[in-house]
């Protein structure tokens, strides 16, 4: 038995409950990708949280899944803060999803995670000049994903599905998967 993120044997770590117990380990499989186009950031200013808030909203995109493929709406918005002395970010998305059926579906997308690294490859990104040059290996762009639909051709596949995604800018999109 061993800690996944560090493979450590769990039943090292002093005080552990229960160390005798397995717990199955998650598995990661790929089965989504989006490409959001988005519009200039507008900078709200110094926030009470700390840092300064950039607020996006997004002309549209594409995505694609092993359960369907379609657009994304244009609209909604990537509320960020960022670490003005790191460039580190704490973002929060939500997006429009539909589908590409003759009758489309429409899914509520939203995000959270964090963009961190190396500071001058993190401010880079902040200008979309400047982001496509940026290796994507150069620093970490995480995320923890959820979706949301009415549609009962889709609810069963993402209602209560958790995606842990990994991003990158490129130029004036961003790219998840």
């Amino acid at each position: 038995m061993s800690n996944f993120l560090s493979n450590q044997p769990v039943n090292s770590i002093k005080g552990i409950p229960h160390p005798d117990l397995t717990l199955p380990e998650p598995s990661y499989s790929y089965d989504f990708r989006m490409s959001v186009d988005l519009n200039p950031k507008v900078a709200v200013g110094t926030v009470p949280s700390g840092g300064i808030r950039n607020w996006i909203s997004f002309s549209g995109g594409n995505w694609a899944a092993t359960w369907g493929s379609g657009t994304v709406v244009p609209g909604g918005q990537d509320s960020q803060v960022v670490d003005p002395s790191t460039y580190t970010v704490r973002m929060e998305t939500m997006y429009l999803l539909k589908t590409n059926d003759q009758d489309p579906a429409f899914i509520e997308i939203r995000t959270r995670g964090f963009r961190t690294g190396p500071k001058e490859v993190l401010e880079s990104l902040q200008d979309p000049g400047k982001a496509d040059t940026v290796d994507p290996s150069s620093y970490s762009f995480r995320l923890f994903v959820s979706m949301e639909t009415g549609d009962s051709r889709y609810a069963d596949k993402v209602n209560y599905g958790m995606w842990v995604g990994s991003g990158m800018r490129r130029g004036s999109q961003v790219i998840y998967e």
